[in-house]
């Protein structure tokens, strides 16, 4: 605040030549000296202050005090403007996934579903969840999209797999039938002095 200017980006550049052309003692040379190798020319205003200078403290603090109340605070453009994402599908959908807001275990999925769409309000969804209506809002809620022949698929797949192998049935118990599985198809395998 002691220049002239109010802003100080008009005498940064004065400030840098004075910074870079000062001299200093330790090194016997100034900034400028050692990148160019020769002294900075400089104005005659370094040397000599000008004589219209004003150092009445008053005026100082009158001017910072009209400086100080002319800095207004930049709008920001993302303040408290908070946009929530609703799918356009979710107003036609038949089934939706309902999200768990409880705390989870690892691994645990964020929804769960899916469920049939019972009724529509305009901030919430009557869904059925194990033979129950519940109202749930449509901030917890995601649009399923569910193939129409994935439910046949699915009868004749647990048809196939019902039906009794007869391979293994006709063959003698062997040391393989005491191997045990775990539910994700990896097999546990017991030292001998364990087995029976």
């Amino acid at each position: 605040m002691c220049h002239s200017s109010t802003s100080w980006t008009e005498v940064l550049p004065l400030v840098l030549l004075g910074i870079r052309s000062a001299w200093k003692d330790d090194i016997q040379a100034s900034a400028a000296e050692l990148v160019y190798g020769e002294p900075l020319r400089l104005p005659g205003e370094f040397f000599t202050p000008t004589p219209n200078v004003s150092h009445d403290p008053t005026s100082f603090t009158s001017r910072l005090r009209l400086h100080m109340a002319r800095l207004t605070p930049e709008p920001a453009s993302r303040h408290s403007t908070k946009t929530f994402y609703v799918p356009k599908d979710l107003a036609t959908a038949e089934f939706v996934f309902l999200r768990q807001d409880a705390s989870r275990r690892s691994l645990e999925p964020p929804y769960t579903g899916p469920y049939k769409v019972l009724a529509r309000g305009e901030k919430t969804l009557r869904l059925a969840v194990q033979n129950r209506e519940v109202t749930v809002s449509i901030d917890r809620v995601k649009p399923a999209y569910i193939a129409r022949d994935d439910s046949g698929t699915r009868k004749n797949e647990t048809r196939r797999d019902d039906t009794p192998n007869t391979t293994t049935t006709n063959q003698p118990p062997t040391r393989d039938d005491h191997i045990r599985k775990t539910r994700s198809g990896r097999i546990v395998r017991f030292p001998d002095y364990y087995r029976p």
